[in-house]
């Protein structure tokens, strides 16, 4: 009976079936079916004016959604909502697919877990984590280094010193803190 009654509610669409048009068709024994319907969640009874209608799930969302402005309302913010999400997943992604921003992530990470009280952190430490974490050379990691520096440089200072750093202006500097 289940199924026959499912199948009536199918065909009533967005407008829904009066709950007493189903027990006129089925009698009253519809009455558990409409239940256990219910609780499997494949229909949904509710009110419409006096009467009980019962719908299926995308019908009953269908006809609320044209027929609720509270519902419509709601909708439109949870739809904004979504966008605003899959906009920033795939900045995010776009983000990681960015090797410089990687690397500028890890190596401000690397500084903060690694800084002494006065805040200086051998380049030989950071250059460890953060190649190990992405995978690169040491080359390329002093490299993206020497151009982060060069073009933040009123977010990073250097000193000398270390036995392995960049060199500027001839000198090799081992130590970098954030300002």
């Amino acid at each position: 009976m289940n199924s026959q009654i499912l199948d009536k509610v199918v065909e009533s669409g967005v407008c829904g079936i009066k709950k007493a048009e189903l027990k006129k068709i089925f009698g009253n024994e519809c009455e558990p079916s409409l239940a256990e319907l219910t609780h499997d969640e494949r229909i949904i009874v509710d009110n419409k004016g006096v009467a009980h209608y019962v719908w299926t799930k995308e019908n009953y969302l269908s006809h609320i959604s044209q027929n609720d402005p509270k519902f419509k309302i709601l909708s439109k913010l949870v739809k904004n909502l979504e966008n605003s999400v899959n906009q920033m997943r795939s900045q995010i992604s776009a983000d990681k697919n960015d090797p410089d921003l990687s690397f500028q992530a890890q190596f401000d990470d690397s500084i903060s877990k690694l800084s002494s009280s006065l805040g200086w952190v051998p380049l030989s430490d950071i250059r460890q984590k953060v190649c190990d974490s992405l995978e690169i050379p040491q080359e390329k990691f002093y490299s993206l280094t020497s151009s982060l520096i060069e073009s933040n440089q009123a977010k990073y200072e250097i000193s000398t010193g270390g036995q392995e750093g960049i060199t500027v202006r001839g000198m090799l500097h081992g130590y970098v803190r954030k300002l």
